[in-house]
């Protein structure tokens, strides 16, 4: 179903985003943000968001763009990235349906009195479309402290003007594959679910029948950038190639030399990642585990898992392979 929504947005969008379910996450890729917009717009849920938006230096001098919304989102608990490549506008429950929008979140965009504005809602996101927005959030620099607060001085020092206005570039480092974010870690608990889920895909139908399953699915397609069409040998090497080309995992396979226990990759990944605030032990769980089958599915008989004595999980490297 198509439905074509005429301005004002604000009440359409509202009332979409309110129909979440609990376990949900919100997804706003919009560029221009305003703060108090957004805290209108989202007042009152409480699911996991995520925003991709874009902070140019011209644009936060110029007020199209608010530094504000990175406080906002910090209080929040909401997931704030930026990239110098958006231009959609995108309301979306979970990657499943979605509103494609002409305004943004601000009063212009959004409100009464504001411009003419439309936007089309769209009940059901093709698999092609879901990989399409996690790539986008995948390229994303996801903002910090540090990146917040240098471009907040930028702002505060240049309100009067200055001769030639940087990018975004310019002040902010690219996102680099050295940055050792979690998000970069696979989350699809078994390589063989994954490759069951490829061809599901392959096949024109969704990954999984579960929401949260589908959803690391398709995050472990677009973190590693695997093309659609392969065949299920083809798709395992291609995923092997890639997974252990990661510099992610090369730093973590220099880690297991030639073993390493379930606490010290904890430790090892906390110690390494740059996500803040930098993830607690507990919370590091559910990825080494996921890690820990990748290694021994995707290596080639490489590695092994084993729990020796009564202590925990420890993978090793197979030195003679037969």
């Amino acid at each position: 179903m198509v439905m074509l929504y005429h301005s004002p947005l604000f009440e359409h969008i509202r009332t979409y985003l309110l129909n979440v379910s609990q376990h949900e996450t919100i997804f706003l890729f919009v560029p221009y943000i305003h703060a108090d917009v957004l805290a209108k717009l989202l007042n009152g849920i409480e699911n996991s968001i995520v925003i991709v938006t874009t902070w140019e230096p011209t644009d936060l001098l110029s007020g199209a763009s608010d530094i504000s919304v990175y406080p906002y989102c910090q209080a929040r608990g909401i997931t704030l990235y930026v990239s110098e490549m958006m231009h959609l506008k995108v309301y979306s429950i979970g990657l499943n349906s979605a509103i494609l929008a002409t305004g943004n979140i601000s009063y212009r965009g959004l409100m009464p009195k504001g411009n003419y504005e439309a936007a089309v809602y769209i009940e059901h996101l093709t698999n092609e479309d879901r990989l399409f927005f996690n790539t986008i959030q995948k390229n994303a620099r996801l903002v910090d402290d540090d990146m917040y607060l240098k471009l907040k001085d930028w702002v505060r020092l240049n309100v009067i003007g200055v001769p030639k206005l940087p990018t975004l570039k310019d002040m902010i480092p690219p996102l680099s594959r050295e940055d050792f974010l979690v998000s970069a870690l696979p989350m699809t608990y078994s390589v063989d679910v994954l490759v069951a889920g490829y061809g599901m895909i392959r096949a024109g139908q969704d990954p999984s029948d579960n929401s949260e399953v589908a959803a690391c699915i398709f995050h472990d397609l677009a973190n590693y950038s695997i093309p659609l069409g392969l065949s299920d040998d083809e798709f395992r090497r291609e995923l092997s190639n890639r997974f252990f080309a990661h510099p992610f995992i090369c730093k973590m396979d220099e880690f297991i030399a030639p073993e390493a226990y379930f606490g010290r990759i904890k430790e090892w990944i906390q110690n390494n990642c740059t996500d803040v605030p930098v993830p607690s032990r507990r919370e590091l769980t559910g990825n080494v585990q996921v890690l820990l089958e990748w290694f021994v599915s995707l290596g080639n008989g490489r590695y092994v898992v084993d729990i020796p004595g009564a202590r925990s999980q420890r993978i090793s490297k197979v030195t003679h392979i037969d």
